[in-house]
């Protein structure tokens, strides 16, 4: 069966995800992740690509990645290509190292690419290594202290025109869990009813989402067009959440 083609960001902009065969380990030693970073290094010269956020875990690395010369996919198949074969060798092994082929989704919106800012910078304390401060195989100090592979002028510059008050915002985001439950509804594979609430709350600023129903139609519609636009609830899950009837919601 033919793989489906995979869609083209108008921004350019991708979440990019490899992660190893069956879960295993893609990163055994330092060694290994510092091999693999040169060659994400070099890789996004050569092509021309920009790596604007990164985070390596033992089985799996997220990457922000802007590539407006349709590269995308010669990129992570070289660098993904190298390593394994460096890899095999190395530890004397034999067969795939990662899972099919890199997983990509689109980053249209500006709401969605500070989100998945926190979620690739959080991955560490998420998952109990360490804090996030600490961990030294993410791009959070190279957007605090100095680029190494990536180019951070752009999503800081969405945080504040000051450079200095732009590292703080984003700064503060990162290390703040408290807007955990809004990143799930975006990046886990399923999600709780009362996650979605909370989402719902948040884009929409109302604290009440029950008295949603309960207004005028005008102002529904408005509320139903601002979370579709999200791309992340189905009818069926803001029927539920809200109380809105599911015809009403496709009538509107």
């Amino acid at each position: 069966m033919p793989r489906t083609p995979r869609k083209i960001s108008y921004s350019g902009f991708y979440h990019v995800m490899v992660r190893g065969v069956n879960k295993e380990i893609i990163f055994r030693d330092d060694r290994d992740r510092r091999n693999f970073l040169h060659l994400l290094k070099y890789y996004k010269t050569k092509l021309n690509c920009v790596i604007h956020a990164y985070c390596l875990m033992n089985n799996h690395v997220h990457i922000l990645i802007e590539d407006t010369n349709n590269k995308l996919g010669e990129l992570m198949k070289n660098v993904t290509s190298v390593y394994a074969g460096e890899f095999n060798k190395k530890y004397k092994r034999i067969g795939h190292l990662f899972q099919d082929r890199f997983k990509s989704q689109c980053v249209e919106t500006d709401f969605y690419l500070l989100r998945l800012i926190r979620y690739i910078h959080r991955n560490p304390e998420k998952a109990k290594i360490c804090k996030i401060e600490e961990y030294k195989w993410s791009s959070y100090k190279e957007y605090l202290y100095g680029e190494k592979i990536i180019k951070k002028d752009f999503i800081l510059s969405k945080y504040d025109e000051n450079i200095n008050r732009a590292i703080e915002k984003f700064s503060k985001s990162i290390l703040s869990d408290k807007e955990d439950s809004i990143d799930n509804v975006y990046f886990k594979d399923k999600t709780t009813k009362e996650e979605r609430k909370k989402f719902i709350e948040y884009i929409t600023k109302i604290k009440d989402i029950s008295s949603i129903k309960l207004r005028d139609k005008k102002e529904i519609k408005e509320i139903i067009n601002t979370l579709k636009q999200t791309k992340r609830l189905t009818i069926n899950e803001i029927s539920e959440a809200t109380g809105i009837s599911k015809n009403i919601i496709y009538k509107l």
